[in-house]
């Protein structure tokens, strides 16, 4: 290429770059520039006429946020800490309330093998008469002298007059009355041959456990004076508590009664109980268990036992040794029965899972109580806390106050009611 093409082919390219920096009308088109600005520390574009050209935004400046910086971590997708937290939370909740829901199950599924009933469900109309107990047909001893029957019944007197004024009672304490009779039936009525009152004193957290001794001679409301135990006959649960609320001015506010002859099925379930027999019970034990096994429909040379020592008894020589009466006071009695009572709960607690739950299946449908399911249920609920509490055992009488006598051929025991309603107000109330 020769100098002249060159220059010819220079001026066309500059004739060109003119007129593509031209507009139509003929003015230069000036072409867009980028200024500093200062504030804002970032170069700015605009326009050529001088205004500020709108910058591109990111995704961060169109939603009106700040820029990320560049050290800012970026959020993952998924739940985050705060919805976990409280997932893992509901989770843990949903599970308790199952395991809740079980546990109430279960214990509502025991409750409802007892027999609550109302007072009126349990009501028992009131007799004029009762029969008269084997031993006092064949007492041949004569009655104790008129002077002192006739104290003993003015004492009677002046202590209904007196405690007719106002009952022991406190709200933070509750008396229930354990009932244990020796009717073969639920709608038989039986002897109560165990009253055992359990005070629960949540102020004092302690348990009190006062047993009244069936022979007392006291007053029953709308029959007159006879023993205590006798009081079950007459008009059942209801007249029990009434007569004891009479004669010792304290407040009973439920009652669980229990069939001594259910226990035999209970006894069985768990193996037998380890009783010491002596020579002076085993003849007594012995007519018993004919006796029972007679009712039953058992050969009644069955279960006997050979010789005195110790034995595991099954449930029907357990039930006979707890009732044996003639040998020693009617406070040795009462003793054969906690020691066959302390051995069942001793066996008791070694169970298994099915064994307990047999063993509750034998016993829980024999107990009828006026105690309400909700009443049981908190008991329950709170079962760990009583069992924490100190525990006391009294008698009325005790072996230090009482006067054997005999009225109407009945071997009974005189007390002082003085002397034992200050002894319950010393230790149910601590007062």
């Amino acid at each position: 290429m020769n100098n002249d093409e060159k220059n010819y082919r220079d001026i066309d390219n500059e004739m060109t770059k003119e007129i593509s920096t031209s507009d139509i009308t003929g003015k230069k088109k000036e072409p867009p520039y980028r200024i500093f600005d200062p504030d804002n520390e970032r170069p700015v574009r605009r326009e050529p006429n001088g205004q500020r050209r709108r910058p591109n935004r990111g995704p961060d400046q169109r939603s009106g946020r700040k820029p990320s910086s560049k050290n800012e971590k970026i959020k993952k997708k998924g739940w985050s800490k705060k919805k976990k937290a409280i997932l893992i939370a509901a989770i843990i909740i949903g599970f308790l309330l199952i395991v809740i829901g079980v546990i109430v199950g279960v214990i509502y599924h025991y409750i409802n093998m007892i027999d609550v009933v109302t007072d009126e469900e349990d009501s028992f109309e009131i007799l004029s008469s009762i029969e008269p107990e084997e031993r006092d047909l064949k007492n041949s001893k004569p009655d104790s002298p008129e002077a002192d029957k006739k104290a003993l019944e003015e004492a009677l007197r002046k202590n209904l007059e007196e405690n007719e004024k106002e009952l022991m009672s406190d709200d933070n304490v509750i008396n229930i009355l354990l009932i244990g009779c020796d009717a073969r039936s639920k709608s038989a009525r039986g002897r109560s041959d165990s009253m055992i009152l359990m005070s629960i004193n949540k102020n004092t957290k302690k348990i009190v456990m006062t047993s009244f001794l069936r022979d007392t001679w006291v007053s029953i409301p709308g029959v007159g004076s006879q023993r205590l135990n006798a009081a079950y006959v007459f008009g059942g649960p209801q007249l029990l508590i009434k007569t004891i609320k009479a004669n010792f001015g304290i407040r009973v506010d439920k009652y669980a009664r229990v069939n001594f002859y259910s226990f035999i099925d209970a006894i069985d379930s768990i193996g037998g109980v380890d009783i010491n027999v002596t020579d002076e019970e085993l003849e007594y034990l012995n007519e018993y268990v004919s006796h029972e096994n007679g009712l039953l429909g058992r050969d009644k040379q069955k279960d006997h036992l050979p010789e005195s020592g110790k034995y595991t008894l099954n449930g029907v020589q357990a039930l006979a040794y707890a009732r044996i009466r003639y040998v020693g006071t009617d406070f040795a009695r009462t003793q054969r029965q906690r020691t066959v009572m302390n051995e069942i709960f001793r066996k008791a607690k070694a169970l298994s899972l099915s064994e307990l739950n047999d063993f509750l299946e034998k016993v829980l449908p024999n107990i009828t109580t006026n105690l309400e399911k909700g009443e049981i249920f908190s008991m329950i609920l709170h079962a760990n806390d009583y069992l924490s509490y100190e525990r006391t055992e009294m008698s009325i009488p005790n072996l230090s106050s009482f006067k054997n006598m005999i009225i109407d051929g009945m071997m009974v025991l005189g007390i002082d009611f003085d002397k034992y309603k200050a002894d319950l107000k010393k230790n149910i109330y601590g007062e």
